[in-house]
């Protein structure tokens, strides 16, 4: 009666998710649109931050079972976090107007 249910999520479903969303969330990242500014932001963010919770789902069911659930979450969360921190860098460049350096990976750092 007092036992604790175990979770019946495969854990390598989260961390699929997480690895698919990943390169998504660093494309975001590095292109910078001439258009719709805002909305390459908020889908940015979104897939970024969709893909660093299903990795830590995935991590929190996996525990210590199943190592190759882990390594797979933890690549998508580490490139899902990379593309949030390239998106913000971009957003504080346009938000300073130019202020913030511009980032190294963008075609347009050296003008």
């Amino acid at each position: 009666m007092g036992a604790a249910t175990r979770d019946h999520e495969p854990a390598a479903a989260p961390a699929t998710f997480a690895v698919l969303l990943g390169p998504i969330a660093f494309y975001m990242g590095i292109i910078v649109p001439a258009a719709s500014m805002g909305r390459h932001v908020l889908l940015g963010a979104a897939f970024g931050v969709l893909c660093i919770v299903s990795g830590w789902r995935a991590l929190a069911i996996a525990r210590y079972r199943q190592r190759a659930v882990r390594v797979w979450s933890w690549i998508g969360i580490v490139i899902g976090a990379l593309g949030l921190v390239m998106l913000v860098w971009q957003l504080l460049v346009i938000v300073t107007g130019g202020a913030f350096p511009p980032p190294f990976w963008s075609p347009y750092a050296w003008r």
